[in-house]
């Protein structure tokens, strides 16, 4: 376990909340998950079952991980929280995205946690630095931790350093997470977008606007990231990429190819054209590259599986990469 941190908060037992209590309480934390009604917390343990059953199908979970989820993992009502909260070190705030709420949380927490209890948010965007900073007692030890759909399997958290955030409370928490075998990528002050989400906006702001412009079908522009970086991206990122092909090369050519991408800076026209026809996606049965099946569930389970069988790979050139830095012979 990361030093210090032992027993855990979650407050929202949402989708992520729930999967996030989960980790927690899979590597052996005493996790406490907190929601507004006992229906809320009945169905998010039902979930968290389903997403073990997922787990073991895979072989990513055995007995053991249910066991340890079993005996770590507790619910109580947010109406409780004040008389339980001097006993948490690390509270994980996944509530719904509204300024007011997340103001009258943080402060019950501030209120009634331990000064040295860390608070994280799983925030996608808000600004919870401003949100809060009329009321905590400790902002330094105010961090946001943003966990991707699903929290159980991806291995990747942003973690957003505000501007009182303290060295000592990002080390701590990349530590934490590392011990849950997550994978912290600090970003040192708040950003909208974060990391992850800046780079998705830039890409698909041109595969949207290729598309507008007649160039090039939703499909191909799909097919021809997909094929090329996107499957070159789960074993060198975009940097390294560069690196191999010689820098001289793709920044001889970004300089050609700026001037004419994209510069929107207020919208993407052809996305909001998609919203007012109600083609949102997967959920509503139709999106940009066209119709999606009716069962969502069983697209998500078949999204998971495809997750894991990459990371499963990417686990496998991980473990190639630590034998050659220690001058393993390969096999």
């Amino acid at each position: 376990m990361a030093e210090e941190i032992k027993n855990i908060l979650v407050v929202g037992a949402g989708v992520m909340g729930s999967a996030i209590s989960q980790v927690f309480a899979a590597n052996g934390y005493k996790t406490v998950m907190a929601d507004l009604k006992e229906a809320f917390l009945e169905t998010a343990l039902k979930r968290i079952e389903t997403n073990i059953d997922g787990m073991e199908e895979e072989n990513l979970a055995d007995g053991s991980y249910r066991k340890a989820v079993h005996e770590n993992l507790i619910t109580i009502l947010n109406s409780q929280i004040p008389e339980k909260a001097d006993r948490f070190d690390l509270v994980v705030e996944v509530i719904f995205e509204n300024k007011d709420a997340k103001h009258e949380l943080y402060k019950v927490l501030s209120d009634n946690c331990r000064p040295d209890c860390i608070f994280a948010s799983n925030t996608s965007g808000m600004d919870v630095f401003s949100v809060t900073e009329d009321i905590l007692r400790n902002p330094e030890r105010l961090i946001i931790t943003h966990w991707f759909n699903p929290p159980h399997l991806m291995k990747i958290i942003e973690v957003v350093k505000g501007p009182k955030t303290s060295d000592e409370t990002v080390d701590k928490v990349r530590k934490f997470l590392e011990a849950c075998g997550k994978k912290p990528a600090v970003l040192g002050k708040f950003m909208p977008g974060f990391i992850v989400n800046r780079m998705a906006t830039v890409i698909c702001r041109e595969l949207y606007y290729m598309v507008e412009q007649g160039w090039v079908s939703p499909q191909d522009a799909e097919n021809a990231l997909k094929y090329t970086d996107g499957l070159r991206w789960s074993f060198e990122g975009p940097l390294e990429l560069w690196d191999f092909v010689g820098l001289e090369i793709p920044i001889t050519v970004a300089a050609g190819v700026m001037p004419t991408l994209c510069n929107r800076t207020d919208s993407i026209p052809y996305g909001d054209k998609l919203i007012a026809e109600g083609k949102t996606g997967v959920r509503a049965g139709e999106g940009m590259l066209g119709k999606y099946p009716a069962d969502v569930d069983a697209y998500v389970k078949k999204r998971n599986r495809r997750i894991v069988a990459m990371y499963k790979m990417m686990n496998q050139f991980e473990e190639e990469d630590a034998k050659e830095n220690a001058g393993v012979p390969a096999e």
